[in-house]
């Protein structure tokens, strides 16, 4: 019976040793493993307080930056910025239609905007022809089957006089004759309007506009010249 007792207390001490060890390396592990979370977390607290700080740094350049541009010129960065998003929205139209009928609309519209001798329709919005067909009159738009598109407009201030600022616009539209053209617009030429435009009254209380609009003085590129 001895003989049969001394292999069992041998397995029941290797055994014992191995649930020791176990424990041993689990709790040693345990323990790293909090360790390890702890700095990450205190890593990632000191993360977002640099991301924070590097924002909070960006807004304080930022706002110096605007405000020596606002010094040295005279012009706020975001007033120019906001006039050329409303430039944008103004004169799209005059470059964006896609038949006689829509591009007779869009040229009362500025009429009645700027007046019946303003240089701009006279310059980029001239009087559409009309052409004698076997079916009778038809518009030289629609017979050139003409239409345009506005690709881009890039605004340049020139003048200010507090919140009344004097622009000059530089616009490049593309003349096609279907909207498939533009589904390759590199391959499509550029043609160019220069446009002087003034933006005034008080952007706080929601009455800004575009005025004054008129042709730069000796450059002439109609629509219709194609």
């Amino acid at each position: 019976m001895r003989k049969n007792r001394k292999p069992f207390w041998i397995t029941m001490t290797v055994g014992l040793i191995l649930v020791v060890l176990t424990l041993f390396t689990y709790s040693k592990n345990l323990n790293q493993i909090k360790k390890l979370d702890a700095e990450y977390t205190k890593l990632s607290s000191q993360l977002n307080q640099t991301e924070q700080d590097i924002a909070a740094k960006q807004d304080e350049v930022t706002s110096e930056k605007a405000e020596s541009v606002k010094k040295v010129t005279g012009l706020d960065p975001e007033l120019i910025q906001s006039d050329s998003t409303e430039a944008e929205k103004y004169f799209v139209a005059a470059f964006s239609w896609s038949n006689g009928t829509e591009y007779e609309g869009v040229r009362n519209q500025y009429i009645e905007s700027l007046g019946e001798d303003n240089s701009f329709t006279k310059t980029y919005l001239p009087p559409d022809t009309k052409i004698e067909t076997n079916d009778g009159m038809l518009s030289f738009i629609d017979f050139k089957k003409l239409r345009t598109t506005m690709d881009s407009i890039y605004v340049v201030p020139i003048t200010a006089e507090g919140n009344r600022v004097r622009y000059v616009a530089f616009v490049q539209y593309i003349m096609h004759k279907d909207g498939s053209d533009l589904a390759n617009t590199d391959a499509l030429e550029r043609s160019e309007a220069i446009i002087e435009f003034t933006a005034a009254g008080n952007p706080a209380e929601g009455d800004r506009r575009i005025t004054e609009v008129s042709a730069r003085a000796g450059y002439s590129a109609g629509l219709l010249d194609n």
